[in-house]
């Protein structure tokens, strides 16, 4: 900004404080000649015009000084706040917090491109694998490779799934509904919806839950968190084994276990359960596990304000359990 445009900016801002100094001035003139004979009014005026200079170039000196610290908040994300300036203070207070927020902002975004990107080269790299085994297969034509074909379809067709449901995770905000939901009656609507899994894989549901018991979610999320829970406990469970679903009310919280007898979990791939991509030991003998289900398990939970835990022991089974404050 240039001297010239300062000098304008500042007599702009102060002009009602230099109206209002000057109409004083002349009164005071007007008051002193007019009641008390004083015919020199020269020396007054002068002496007012030199204390208005005075105030304006103190006034000037703080200008240049606010515009300076104004110029530095564009590009500084913490500006050195005068307190004894009751004006500054509040304004480069509230500039240094509007950034403060930004790079939180930032951060934060930047951190789930981030790990957004992660996610979805993984997925190609998956397709990507797919394909390649749908080709070899191709050429042989053999009632295995069809077969080999089959698995990787089935596969393909997941890992676009979940790459859609990953895509609404954006749109969490608007999509997402809390109300009271009737817990009984969401494990039951979900229960039917995986009834054909549960009937290849000779695996049945034993439902324990409070008729009445009501937790506070958004219900199409929290059901596909359940979804995801009953697909492992299914897809890791042996033939005529049974999938317990139960309620467990304490203190403040409401609780939903989903219980299975399957092969269990090994203890060191406990802590990285959670983790997207990761399968495991388990995972490499059971090709049609994407270690996506549990991460998006635990990405809702924690935007729905739910917890979710799991205790496994190998060759026992394996229980996840989710948490729903009891009032809200």
């Amino acid at each position: 900004m240039s001297l010239i445009q300062r000098i304008v900016n500042l007599l702009h801002l102060k002009q009602g404080m230099i109206t209002v100094y000057i109409l004083n001035t002349m009164i005071l003139v007007f008051v002193s000649y007019q009641y008390h004979g004083v015919k020199d009014i020269l020396y007054p005026i002068g002496v007012s015009l030199f204390i208005l200079f005075v105030y304006l170039l103190i006034a000037a000196v703080g200008y240049h000084k606010f515009t300076d610290k104004l110029a530095e908040s564009k590009v500084s994300p913490q500006i050195e706040v005068d307190d004894t300036n009751v004006q500054d203070k509040l304004i480069f207070s509230t500039i240094n917090e509007i950034h403060e927020q930004y790079n939180a902002t930032i951060f934060k975004q930047s951190s789930s491109v981030k790990e957004r990107n992660t996610l979805f080269s993984q997925w190609i790299h998956n397709m990507k694998v797919s394909i390649s085994i749908i080709g070899l297969a191709s050429e042989q034509g053999s009632q295995e490779a069809i077969e080999d074909i089959k698995e990787e379809n089935n596969k393909l067709m997941q890992n676009l799934e979940e790459c859609l449901n990953v895509l609404r995770l954006d749109d969490f905000s608007r999509d997402y509904m809390p109300e009271r939901v009737n817990l009984y009656q969401l494990v039951i609507k979900v229960i039917n919806g995986k009834k054909r899994d549960f009937i290849y894989k000779g695996v049945y549901p034993k439902v324990y839950i409070d008729e009445v018991l009501e937790v506070y979610t958004d219900e199409k999320w929290c059901g596909y968190m359940i979804e995801q829970m009953l697909s492992n406990a299914i897809k890791y469970s042996d033939k005529d084994q049974q999938v317990t679903i139960r309620s467990e009310v304490q203190e403040d919280h409401i609780l939903l276990n989903i219980q299975d007898n399957g092969i269990g979990i090994h203890q060191e791939d406990l802590p990285r359960v959670f983790d997207p991509f990761f399968t495991g030991r388990n995972g490499r003998d059971n090709r049609s596990a994407t270690g996506i289900g549990l991460y998006m398990v635990k990405y809702i939970a924690h935007k729905l304000g739910h917890k979710v835990s799991i205790d496994s022991q190998k060759g026992v089974g394996t229980e996840v359990t989710l948490s729903f404050l009891s009032e809200v």
